[in-house]
């Protein structure tokens, strides 16, 4: 039997053993108390008297000794109630310019944008079906999909695609250049010349969202040709298959500017969201040498099993102009910011050291800020406005291709809603690019016929 010694050299190891544990929690824990002025440590500790001292602890002037699962209770306490005040969920009177940014965001916005962030689904049957494709990608492609695995690369149902390709889908982007490109080509200022490259491309994102049904994969060389109202035009072809990367070249009027790069997606996954993952870059260039070099925002899809579906665009985006040294950064998102949808941002167009672009910028010539959805602002000067911009009409040119996206077969017979020649037709371009794969990995090897 264990002495009375040994138990109390037990006793206070544990107890050391306790303390130390309590320690190391609390080191991770915030130490200010929020409610200070309602209620304080010693208070808590005195017992049920609370502050006038007449409870058990107080009785003879002692500390209550907590015990290390008491501490790091308290400790959890205070971090659960920090987290809900910087998240809103403490109701906290709002500043005069948080409520006058709220009312700026909310007074300006597209009719079918989401109440949370970004663009909302708005046909129930639609949403119905997209949850059925969102299913169907989990169950085809399994644990390769949660991984890391492209949808983009998994052949569908043709009943769960929408009766336009990734390239139609894209020409959208250029749907406001009409507007600012002819400014940017005037200004001899380089940051005036870079407020209207980014108001141009922040507010052709509404152009490009509110497509949940999944488009078409384009085929291997399939192209793409667009003539806009101002005269533009643009030339888009599928570049490479595994990864699907899309390729672009888009001239102005008159050869004024020219504007090319290419993008490829991937996919990804969270609780009840689905990830978008572009990379590439947009290369806008003038002919005084400048060029303007732009990468893409981080797109979501939330609430793609229950509640609203909504596509959203989040992440930093970075606007490039190395020859004159400047960049503008625009950071998407609502974190910190009280009561603001998720389309909200803000950035600033800074001086930086192409060398370095990850130093931070030395010089703030501009701040924006505004909504993807709604408006964008430079130094409260008004760039973009949703209820004023009109886009640009589109058509084909008289001579295409006959790999342009229009002649797909697939494509046309689901725009009549007959499914089954569309399948059909689906399968046969999907067979023949299959087969000409094998001949290309016949003749240069597997890893080099992945374009």
């Amino acid at each position: 039997m264990q002495s009375h010694a040994d138990h109390a050299a037990t006793t206070q190891a544990f107890n050391k053993v306790n303390d130390e544990m309590a320690k190391m929690a609390l080191d991770d824990l915030p130490q200010d108390n929020m409610f200070d002025d309602a209620f304080d440590e010693d208070d808590e500790d005195a017992g049920a008297g609370g502050r006038n001292g007449a409870g058990a602890g107080a009785a003879d002037g002692k500390k209550k000794e907590r015990s290390w699962l008491g501490k790091v209770g308290k400790g959890l306490y205070r971090r659960t109630a920090n987290l809900a005040s910087s998240v809103g969920l403490v109701d906290t009177p709002m500043s005069k310019e948080e409520e006058d940014t709220k009312n700026k965001v909310f007074t300006c916005r597209s009719p079918y944008a989401s109440s949370t962030g970004g663009i909302a689904i708005q046909d129930p049957a639609e949403a119905k079906v997209c949850r059925s494709v969102i299913s169907l990608m989990v169950r085809s492609m399994g644990k390769s999909l949660l991984k890391g695995g492209n949808v983009m690369n998994t052949s569908f149902p043709i009943q769960c695609c929408q009766p336009k390709t990734i390239l139609e889908i894209g020409s959208a982007m250029a749907g406001y250049t009409h507007i600012y490109m002819p400014r940017a080509v005037q200004c001899t200022d380089p940051v005036e010349r870079m407020k209207n490259v980014v108001a141009c491309f922040i507010g052709t994102m509404t152009l490009t969202s509110g497509n949940f049904l999944k488009p078409l994969n384009p085929i291997l060389g399939e192209t793409l040709q667009v003539e806009y109202s101002d005269g533009a035009k643009l030339y888009m072809e599928q570049t490479c298959h595994h990864p699907p990367v899309s390729s672009f070249y888009f001239t102005g009027p008159d050869n004024s500017y020219t504007c090319h790069g290419s993008q490829t997606f991937n996919v990804g996954w969270g609780y009840n969201k689905m990830f978008i993952t572009s990379k590439g870059r947009r290369n806008m260039c003038f002919k005084d040498g400048s060029v303007i070099s732009f990468d893409y925002p981080e797109d979501r899809w939330g609430n793609v099993f229950w509640g609203e579906m909504h596509h959203e665009s989040l992440g930093v985006q970075t606007f490039e102009d190395a020859k004159n040294k400047i960049r503008c950064k625009i950071f998407f998102g609502n974190e910190g910011k009280k009561g603001l949808p998720s389309d909200y941002f803000e950035g600033v167009i800074e001086r930086y050291d192409p060398t370095d672009p990850e130093k931070e910028g030395t010089q703030v010539f501009s701040n924006v800020e505004g909504s993807w959805v709604g408006f964008c602002d430079f130094d409260k000067v008004r760039y973009w406005d949703i209820r004023t911009c009109e886009k640009m009409t589109m058509s084909k040119p008289r001579c295409l291709l006959p790999s342009d996206s229009s002649f797909r077969p697939d494509s046309i017979a689901l725009a009549k809603k007959d499914i089954p020649t569309a399948q059909a037709a689906k399968l046969e371009l999907e067979g023949v690019q299959r087969y000409e794969r094998k001949l290309r990995e016949a003749v240069h090897g597997k890893n080099s016929t992945e374009h």
